[in-house]
């Protein structure tokens, strides 16, 4: 047996060297098409990131069967999620509704103010879309979504110091430098998922307004209603509930939201017009809603149809939801 023989035998048993070659050629372009970093393919794929190097230049000494294993399984869910995102009909693109028409009104109002909005409502109304297309047409408008990491005041700028890319993002100037980033622009700072937000925070925001001159919009889900309004009742809060110019609220989406949502879709039928404004008032609302519909369409292309049946939207929504759709919904 010869040396190169031997090497190939130690590095992982008797692969054939062709077929190692074969699957790297395979690999790289892999990640080529999904645009990958080799860290991002090390971390989808399981293979460690140090071993994945090692493995793409053919110097890797250890286990190469055990890898290589690993990593035709990773292409293989690749062949599958490609499948399925190309048989997967795309959502149609951002619709002008009535809703939206009602958020850009709070955004347009508290950036040219300089005041502060506040829109709440259940999810799937559109808010969040809205405040995307907002910040994607108008300069100097940034948006930020809260979650639990971002509950004390200190979080919350260093945040901002990222998002703004503020000179200063740690130490005791922070404030000071997201105030001098913020002056004279003419901005707006749109807080999304605000109801994960302390007290504390939502002060450290109103005083960012006051003292930068710029709009400020909270959105959140329904109970950020009630917080901010029971400020007003606190005389330590007050100016926080006082300083809300705009105050919009919507718990479901409107039927002419659904109607339209519906036409973008191609969706004319009467009868899966009902079922279909049904599964919009349910938790989730138009996100739901574009999540099902989205999904039967794509039940419907593996019969070879292009029109939706009843049965698709029913398996649809038993596929996501787990129940079954009620013989009642839509109907009057």
């Amino acid at each position: 047996m010869s040396e190169t023989e031997n090497g190939i035998a130690q590095m992982g048993g008797e692969r054939d060297n062709s077929a190692s070659e074969t699957l790297r050629t395979r690999v790289r372009a892999q990640m080529e098409t999904d645009a990958l970093s080799t860290r991002a393919a090390a971390d989808q794929s399981g293979v460690a990131y140090s071993t994945l190097s090692a493995w793409l230049n053919g110097t890797y000494k250890g286990n190469n069967e055990q890898q290589e294993e690993k990593l035709e399984k990773w292409l293989s869910s690749c062949r599958t999620s490609t499948k399925v995102r190309r048989s997967m009909p795309q959502e149609p693109s951002y619709l002008e509704t009535p809703s939206s028409q009602i958020w850009m009104s709070v955004f347009e109002y508290a950036q040219a103010g300089p005041d502060i909005g506040l829109i709440t409502g259940n999810a799937g109304v559109g808010k969040t879309m809205a405040a995307e297309k907002y910040q994607h047409d108008t300069p100097n408008v940034w948006m930020m979504t809260a979650d639990s990491s971002m509950r004390s005041p200190t979080a919350i700028l260093r945040e901002l110091t990222e998002l703004l890319d503020a000179n200063e993002k740690r130490g005791p100037r922070m404030m000071a430098s997201l105030i001098q980033r913020v002056k004279n622009t003419r901005g707006l700072l749109i807080v999304d998922e605000a109801q994960n937000l302390t007290t504390e925070a939502i002060d450290l925001l109103r005083t960012i307004f006051d003292r930068g001159r710029i709009g400020l919009v909270f959105m959140g889900n329904e109970p950020l209603k009630g917080r901010i309004e029971g400020m007003g009742r606190q005389s330590s809060h007050a100016q926080i509930f006082s300083r809300v110019g705009m105050r919009k609220n919507r718990l479901n989406p409107l039927v002419k939201d659904v109607m339209q949502l519906l036409d973008a879709w191609g969706i004319m039928d009467p009868n899966l017009r009902k079922t279909c404004r049904w599964i919009a008032m349910q938790s989730g609302g138009l996100r739901t809603l574009n999540k099902t519909v989205r999904y039967a369409f794509m039940l419907a292309g593996t019969d070879n149809r292009d029109e939706l049946e009843e049965r698709d939207l029913k398996s649809s929504w038993k596929e996501l939801t787990g129940t079954e759709l009620p013989t009642f919904a839509g109907r009057e």
